[in-house]
């Protein structure tokens, strides 16, 4: 025969028990707002993206709208990788509604079967990558690129865009470009920022060249 012990609360260890509860700041849980000229009015998200979750950083647990968030205190606190690391966004596993507060799963719906959001089955945004976890509601086309492994604007590949195998670079259809290789792995010459994974519109010179369309006017 079997026996059976039945055990209480009171049996278990503290000790042994090993839960792992995120402790959030204030301003981490706080909503962010961005005020949109199209929508007239403020909007979740940041300057950057609207959207309606935080990402949680995948390596110190922390809360940013975004990772350009991220980046901008990295900047302007002077922080080297081991105070505070890139947000890598591929990396990404977890993401606070922003509606409801509930921290879950990175995923395009919220999944607080409470939540204003999830009632009403919308979106965290209407673009959602699952690769780079990107969120964003402004409605403009974005795809998501296979060999530069980043979502660009744009419809998508072979809609409105082709890649450049040697430029290793999105170019317009019909775009009559000067193949230069790696040409977008470089800096821009005027900013010195990046310009791989800039959000910055790019303008492509007649010799091949690239720069911030902002640093050419």
């Amino acid at each position: 025969s079997c026996a059976f012990h039945s055990f209480s609360m009171d049996d278990i260890n503290p000790s042994e028990l090993h839960v792992n509860i995120p402790q959030f700041t204030q301003s981490e849980l706080t909503p962010t707002y961005h005020f949109n000229e199209t929508k007239g009015g403020l909007v979740l998200g940041c300057e950057h993206y609207m959207r309606e979750c935080k990402l949680r950083h995948p390596t110190t647990g922390e809360l940013y709208t975004c990772r350009l968030c991220c980046d901008e205190i990295r900047q302007s606190h002077r922080y080297n990788d081991e105070v505070l690391p890139q947000l890598d966004r591929y990396n990404v596993t977890e993401v606070l509604c922003m509606k409801c507060g509930s921290l879950q799963p990175a995923g395009k719906f919220c999944v607080n079967s409470e939540c204003e959001s999830n009632i009403k089955s919308k979106p965290f945004a209407k673009h959602y990558c699952s690769i780079c976890h990107l969120y964003d509601d402004s409605g403009t086309d974005i795809y998501h690129c296979p060999f530069c492994n980043v979502c660009r604007k744009g419809k998508g590949l072979g809609i409105d865009f082709r890649h450049c195998m040697r430029c290793n670079a999105c170019v317009s259809i019909g775009e009559k470009h000067k193949c230069i290789s790696q040409r977008l792995m470089g800096n821009c010459p005027i900013c010195h920022e990046t310009m791989f994974e800039s959000t910055e519109p790019l303008r492509g010179m007649k010799c091949g060249h690239v720069m911030h369309l902002s640093c050419f006017n």
